[in-house]
């Protein structure tokens, strides 16, 4: 069967995209290669970056897309203005339209998260207002799809606000205050975070008429008078044709398992948080059309230790580096940036001009108060034979982990002055508002209790952010600029206007969902 509309992936960009299709009258099949629906959204904890949103209104919080775009063009990254203003102002633009619509098309419901702007002090930035969480849905909602919502390594019972308000503060008392709420949502099957984004997406999709096939891997783009008129895909093990008579959006996630592109763009990553279905399919049959690819050297990067999801070994985040009585140093045993800095990923990616990174590997560097309270590292750290390194002195510690000790001596002895002074005058740890709201007076905290860790600070990206260029319709551009016809991409799949360095806590799915709106939008009003 042939569809106006077909949508390739099922995370939250693909099936934003299909929602606003549908809704505009196109008749939309989703395609999804693996047997689990959501892709990397429904393992994430979905905090949703929405700038202008309407909950803000509701609640006295002004707002408006001059201020969205003075900020994000302050936090950007220099030299990026030129190409990435006009998905800027999409973002400033549509955002807000894109919950409202989410609001009144699908079951999901949100709430305003007690988040700041990651640079809340800068022009435009907000303390608190544009950070959304989905509220608890019933995975009974999909009917014969309800057991098929991807799993995640992180548990999916807690909304995002949850954890942010209670549970990553303190997992113990966060947790069994909520046990009657837990074992309900356990028996109803009620989820939040990434699942329950997908649930509500999901059951949005179907109700307005979308076909959602899962284990239906797309090969090639179909190709005529250099457009795109459909997909190749893989049914039953069997291929076959399908035709798109507006056009085909990618929104097949990032290409974390993609070996070749990763050592080209990544070489040295430790782990990955993205499920294994993230193969830069998209980004291949992108660039096979004739597409201009961007920012492939950019990511999530962020702090994490491991875990195993689905055999292998698997990202697990981790903002432990918030926490007192540690800091983070690299190769040459030195710190380099603020341990709790909004940009810490930004920081380890850091590389020079020959493309080797300057910092790595690095080493959390903590003492016995840190290992005493922060179980969740510890747990997943002793998991593998030799990951925590301890030792008596700093010095002994240094030997462990092969760096210079007396340099390891020189660089705690210098925080812990800064930790006595109360103020970290190399990094300035704490001194922002994103930093206080998880640290408050507890940024600083010497590092002198005896017996001394070592963790490797692995280098994980949960989730690239490279690939094709589009426009403010999502179309695909081609190195000239010109679009190919019928091609349209969201996503991690697309070449993303806020690349390693973001501008909030959630500018992976909140952009992400507002960029699936715009094209599914655009191309159910393609003329053909």
């Amino acid at each position: 069967m042939d569809y106006d509309v077909i949508v390739v992936g099922s995370g939250a960009a693909g099936l934003s995209a299909a929602l606003a299709a549908a809704h505009d009258g196109a008749r939309v099949v989703v395609l999804e290669k693996s047997r689990w629906l959501g892709g990397t959204t429904a393992m994430s904890g979905a905090g949703t970056w929405v700038p202008g949103n309407h909950h803000m209104k509701a609640a006295g919080i002004e707002d408006s897309p001059e201020e969205t775009l003075d900020y994000i063009r302050g936090a950007a990254p220099p030299g990026w203005q030129e190409d990435e203003e006009e998905l800027w102002q999409v973002l400033a633009e549509q955002s807000a339209p894109m919950l409202k619509f989410l609001e009144d098309e699908t079951p999901l419901r949100f709430e305003l998260v007690n988040h700041p702007d990651l640079y809340a002090e800068a022009l435009g930035g907000k303390k608190f207002g544009r950070m959304v969480s989905t509220r608890p849905i019933s995975r009974f909602l999909l009917g014969r799809l309800w057991n098929r919502v991807r799993p995640s390594v992180k548990t999916q019972l807690f909304t995002y606000k949850e954890l942010v308000d209670g549970v990553l503060k303190n997992p113990v008392r966060g947790a069994l205050g909520m046990a009657p709420t837990l074992v309900w949502r356990l028996l109803m099957a009620r989820v939040g975070a990434g699942n329950a984004l997908i649930v509500g997406l999901a059951r949005g999709c179907l109700d307005k008429g979308c076909v959602i096939r899962l284990e239906a891997p797309v090969t090639r783009l179909l190709m005529e008078n250099d457009g795109v008129v459909g997909v190749e895909v893989m049914i039953d093990g069997q291929k076959r044709p399908m035709l798109a008579a507006r056009g085909v959006v990618l929104a097949t996630g990032g290409f974390d398992w993609n070996a070749e592109l990763m050592t080209k763009y990544f070489p040295g990553l430790d782990l990955t948080g993205a499920p294994d279905t993230n193969t830069g399919d998209g980004q291949v049959m992108a660039a096979e059309a004739g597409a201009e690819l961007a920012h492939m050297d950019q990511a999530l990067i962020s702090p994490a230790t491991f875990t195993t999801y689905e055999g292998r070994r698997h990202a697990q985040p981790l903002l432990e580096t918030y926490a007192p009585h540690v800091i983070l140093v690299n190769r040459h045993a030195q710190r380099f940036v603020s341990e709790g800095s909004p940009a810490l990923g930004v920081a380890i990616d850091e590389r020079g001009p020959d493309g080797k990174h300057l910092h790595l590997p690095a080493w959390r560097i903590f003492d016995a108060r840190y290992a005493k309270a922060m179980t969740l590292s510890m747990h997943f750290g002793s998991k593998e034979k030799g990951f925590i390194r301890k030792a008596d002195t700093i010095e002994a510690l240094a030997g462990e982990i092969d760096l210079d000790p007396s340099a390891l001596r020189a660089t705690v002895d210098r925080f812990n002055g800064w930790s006595t002074e109360g103020v970290d005058r190399d990094f300035h740890r704490g001194e922002t508002l994103w930093e206080r709201f998880y640290t408050k007076d507890r940024a600083l905290g010497m590092i002198e209790v005896g017996p001394f860790y070592a963790a490797p600070f692995l280098y994980v990206s949960l989730g690239t952010k490279g690939g094709p260029r589009t426009n403010r319709h999502g179309q695909v551009l081609r190195p000239d600029r010109s679009v190919i016809g019928g091609l349209y991409c969201a996503g991690l799949a697309a070449a993303s206007p806020i690349g390693t360095k973001a501008v909030g806590a959630g500018t992976t799915i909140g952009p992400f969902l507002t960029f699936g709106y715009v094209a599914g939008k655009a191309i159910a009003r393609r003329n053909v």
